[in-house]
């Protein structure tokens, strides 16, 4: 059975992480920094505002992938010029 160690701090109980915990919340601070450098406006964005522009980044990203493609689809039925 693992103990857990508590450490105390201006008057308030904590428990201390163990390393996987820490390690993860390394790796989450990591990925938070690379979206913010992906998503556009994201780099002052705090966190919770950072994760709601991320998803409207992803449907913009998604509808404009949608109009290339309806594009290309509709190039493709047009007639080739003469000559070419």
């Amino acid at each position: 059975m693992e103990m857990r160690r508590l450490a105390v701090s201006g008057g308030r109980r904590r428990r201390i992480r163990p390393a996987a915990a820490r390690r993860s919340g390394v790796a989450l601070r990591r990925k938070v920094r690379e979206l913010r450098r992906l998503v556009p406006g994201g780099e002052g964005a705090p966190a919770r505002s950072l994760l709601v522009r991320t998803a409207d980044y992803i449907v913009r990203l998604k509808a404009r992938v949608e109009l290339l493609r309806a594009l290309s689809a509709l190039y493709d039925e047009l007639p080739l010029p003469a000559g070419v």
